[in-house]
């Protein structure tokens, strides 16, 4: 049985995650409140909290199991549907939208970093088996130490000397899938605590863009910009998307069917509307059509995914399982 707090924790990251994207790609008015770049910029934040949420919710349910090929591919032909089928469709329906560049993402999606998300996902859940392996043989202080060094060298060093010394979004994930079981071990704070981590956090980043925003225009200060500290390793954002996931953990919440349903769609909404041909199209003309995406997951879910994956697991079953002991 799916935990209900936790699937709508996914629907609520796709909204913070659609939100950033509607920031960055969006028509935005030349007058009234969302006139302003700090606004805009205010929009953008939940974005990187909801892509964290989304690397932890993997490790919380992974670290304590073991990876299944039906899930790699399950994303795999999910991520190629929608790529060839959003080009199939424009080709026909507006083919001035279709670039050599953005032919060649869309024929190679998983590689060519048409979708970066899905790229560094798909690597971690390749490497979730020794990731598991090593999370299980560090013992409870291990992964103490584990997460210390980790949180010092991957968002402490790089928020406060704007140097990252790794930058890279695949270690992150790795970091994030570990911490992400941890949490499932021992929570790290109370309710009071995520709370205040997750206000604090919002709080703080929303500050520093106004404050960073206000100084750049009266004195030209242009060391960082407005938006420095919303990205995903950055500790305010770090430490509001913990307490986001916290929230959500420790929420007693009975299983809802609709919720359940509607978290299926989750990562096809990512796929629909963050694809470059639709990206192209959708904003000038069609923000509205957002709410659309997750009807037309859980369609293509009942009409491909379903049957194709009851075929793959009834002719391999158990043998596409790989144990991380």
């Amino acid at each position: 049985m799916r935990n209900s707090n936790i699937e709508l924790l996914r629907i609520v990251s796709m909204v913070l995650i659609a939100m950033f994207h509607f920031s960055v790609h969006g028509a935005w008015p030349e007058g009234g409140p969302l006139a302003s770049d700090t606004a805009v910029e205010m929009l953008s934040f939940g974005g990187k909290i909801g892509v964290n949420c989304f690397v932890l919710i993997t490790g919380y349910f992974m670290a304590h199991g073991r990876l299944k090929v039906q899930s790699l591919l399950r994303v795999v032909l999910q991520t190629r549907f929608y790529s060839f089928a959003i080009l199939a469709i424009f080709a026909i329906a507006q083919p001035d939208l279709i670039t050599p560049e953005r032919l060649r993402k869309a024929v190679t999606p998983v590689t060519s970093g048409e979708y970066w998300f899905i790229t560094c996902y798909l690597a971690l859940m390749a490497a979730s088996p020794f990731l598991n392996v090593l999370y299980r043989n560090l013992g409870d202080s291990g992964r103490r130490s584990l997460m210390a060094i980790g949180f010092v060298v991957l968002s402490a060093i790089p928020t406060i000397t704007t140097y990252n010394p790794i930058g890279s979004d695949l270690a992150w994930f790795f970091y994030l899938y570990l911490m992400g079981g941890w949490l499932r071990d021992r929570p790290l704070w109370t309710r009071r605590g995520n709370a205040c981590a997750l206000a604090g956090g919002v709080l703080f980043v929303w500050a520093s863009m106004a404050a960073i925003g206000w100084a750049q225009r009266a004195f030209g200060f242009d060391y960082v910009l407005p938006d420095y500290f919303i990205w995903q390793f950055m500790v305010p954002t770090f430490a509001a998307s913990l307490g986001l996931f916290g929230l959500f953990a420790e929420w007693k919440m009975p299983s809802i069917r609709w919720v359940n349903t509607a978290a299926k769609g989750a990562l096809g909404v990512y796929l629909i509307h963050d694809n470059p041909i639709m990206r192209a199209w959708l904003w000038p003309h069609l923000a509205w059509a957002y709410a659309m995406d997750a009807a037309i997951d859980l369609a293509r879910i009942r009409v491909l995914e379903r049957p194709v994956m009851r075929w793959v697991e009834q002719r391999w079953g158990e043998q596409l399982s790989i144990s991380s002991g």
